[in-house]
């Protein structure tokens, strides 16, 4: 139930950090913009890895 709650809440992120994008376009701030839209990713593809190895681990020894 937590990683459902994780995964919406960080869908609801990329999709505020996408329309900021397209703002910052308008405004010149593009670079920032991107920069922290890929920090976000990051944190995403680090919080499902540690979810998968979490669940590879106790797969293996329970």
């Amino acid at each position: 139930m937590l990683s459902v709650f994780i995964l919406v809440v960080s869908c609801v992120a990329l999709v505020y950090l996408l329309i900021q994008l397209v703002k910052a376009a308008r405004q010149g701030r593009f670079l920032q913009t991107l920069r922290d839209l890929l920090i976000i990713f990051l944190a995403i593809l680090m919080t499902a890895a540690l979810f998968y190895i979490g669940f590879r681990f106790f797969r293996t020894f329970f």
